[in-house]
């Protein structure tokens, strides 16, 4: 599923996307279990957007070691999921190691604006199959997936073991105050 998440609904550069598939095993809709996903990672991103208590999701300070350098970000929920004695693995290893100072580099400067900015992180294996993706607003990210699958998290054997994680750069340093938004009015 594509989804998009609009800040301020007259202003469509306030735009997140993002996508979702969902995963079933037979007893589990997939529908149900993509949107449980989404709204775990994604959706408490945004609610904490407006929210702005650190209740739903985490905020990053620009010079936070685990953060993105020179961004404030907002970082969502980690879900994991899998089989086997090990379907925990790939999860366990991204709540201990942060992903934005890992990616950073291979993201570069230049992420398309200097607000609201939507990374999803999805990857994870198993019996010698493997998936590392990184999207940005939406859209495959090739250098920053090929980071991804460089790094040293779990692969897992005898089972898979899956992680989606989802980092909104809400303003680069130095862009002011953020986003204003605004109210939906009812008709």
């Amino acid at each position: 599923m594509d989804l998009v998440f609009l800040a301020d609904r007259d202003r469509p550069e306030t735009a997140v996307r993002d996508c979702v598939t969902g995963i079933g095993d037979g007893d589990r809709d997939p529908v149900r279990r993509g949107i449980e996903v989404w709204a775990a990672t994604t959706g408490v991103s945004l609610i904490e957007l407006v929210a702005h208590n650190g209740r739903f999701a985490g905020h990053l300070d620009p010079r936070d070691p685990d953060g993105m350098p020179g961004w404030h970000a907002i970082h969502g929920g980690v879900v994991g999921w899998g089989t086997g004695a090990r379907y925990h693995a790939v999860q366990d290893w991204l709540v201990r190691n942060p992903l934005p100072p890992a990616l950073a580099p291979a993201l570069g400067g230049d992420l398309g604006r200097d607000q609201l900015v939507g990374i999803k992180v999805l990857f994870g294996g198993g019996d010698g199959e493997q998936t590392a993706e990184v999207r940005v607003n939406g859209a495959p990210h090739a250098a920053a997936s090929a980071a991804l699958a460089g790094l040293d998290w779990p692969r897992v054997t005898g089972g898979r073991a899956w992680a989606r994680t989802f980092i909104l750069l809400v303003r680069r340093e130095g862009t002011g105050r953020g986003v204003p938004l605004r109210a939906a009015r009812r008709a």
